[in-house]
């Protein structure tokens, strides 16, 4: 979902990529750097050998990556958010509102007679909407495309290592004749 008219450009062309999608392929290439691919390879040789696919360890360093490199700084923007929507319901403010928040974000926030009833979003600069208040008071976050297409390129990466280690493991495998049995050789 994007929003215009807060000064982002145009989110799309008409037979091209749109800004969405250059911005994001660029944070993710920003991102991808030589040490952090090489990080992933080992972890998947490491997990091919103990034979478990994407370790919680594996997991919980991508993530922790993808938050401080890739995503938006959602908990800044979701403060933000929430001291609107307290000071808006103390005032008794009422109706559609378009605001800038800090880092060039911007939100579009309802607000109804009931503070229960009052819903917020919040759009990146480049227009994509990246978290929500609800009228239940829930902060809801939305991935980016630069998040997303982060995971998918990290998931390639550690497959083909994984795959790799597991093909040559079983080769050097098939290669090894077991220690148990005997060999003879009639070669005379």
């Amino acid at each position: 979902m994007q929003i215009g008219g807060l000064g982002t450009n145009s989110t799309a062309k008409l037979g091209g990529t749109s800004q969405i999608q250059k911005s994001a392929k660029k944070t993710v290439e920003n991102a991808m750097t030589d040490g952090f691919v090489e990080q992933i390879k080992e972890m998947a040789r490491k997990d091919a050998q103990t034979g478990v696919y994407m370790s919680d360890e594996f997991t919980q360093m991508r993530q922790a990556y993808k938050t401080r490199y890739v995503s938006p700084n959602r908990s800044g923007l979701q403060g933000q958010v929430m001291s609107f929507m307290q000071r808006a319901a103390m005032g008794g403010n009422r109706g559609n509102f378009l605001m800038r928040l800090l880092g060039g974000y911007s939100m579009k926030a309802s607000l109804g007679i009931h503070s229960q009833y009052n819903t917020a979003e919040v759009f990146a600069p480049n227009g994509e909407l990246v978290g929500a208040y609800t009228c239940g008071g829930q902060w809801v976050e939305f991935p980016t495309e630069a998040e997303s297409q982060f995971l998918g390129d990290t998931n390639l990466v550690y497959l083909e290592a994984y795959r790799a280690a597991r093909a040559e493991m079983k080769s050097a495998a098939q290669g090894q004749a077991p220690a148990d049995t005997a060999t003879v050789d009639i070669r005379a």
